[in-house]
């Protein structure tokens, strides 16, 4: 999906049900067309340590359940500058 549609970030969901979101990041960030858009992990892992998990995998950021809309936005926002930059590349 993210091939076809080039999204400028991706909010990943950690438990998915195929295939978690950990080994989805790893492939999207291997990708050479994928790899700059910024991925946001929105979990309800939210042990110690799970941060860490996630940035490994190729997370970009971080945001655990339960959340508040301005939280999230938040979050988001620390990225625009990025997606803003990349597109005049």
């Amino acid at each position: 999906m993210a091939t076809e549609h080039r999204p400028d970030l991706i909010l990943m969901d950690i438990q998915l049900p195929v295939m978690d979101g950990y080994e989805v990041t790893r492939r999207l960030k291997a990708d050479p067309a994928l790899w700059h858009i910024p991925i946001i992990a929105v979990t309800s892992y939210a042990l110690s340590g799970d941060e860490e998990k996630t940035r490994q995998a190729g997370c970009d950021g971080y945001v655990a359940k339960p959340f508040s809309p301005r939280q999230l936005l938040a979050k988001i926002n620390q990225f625009l500058p990025i997606i803003e930059q990349a597109g005049r590349e």
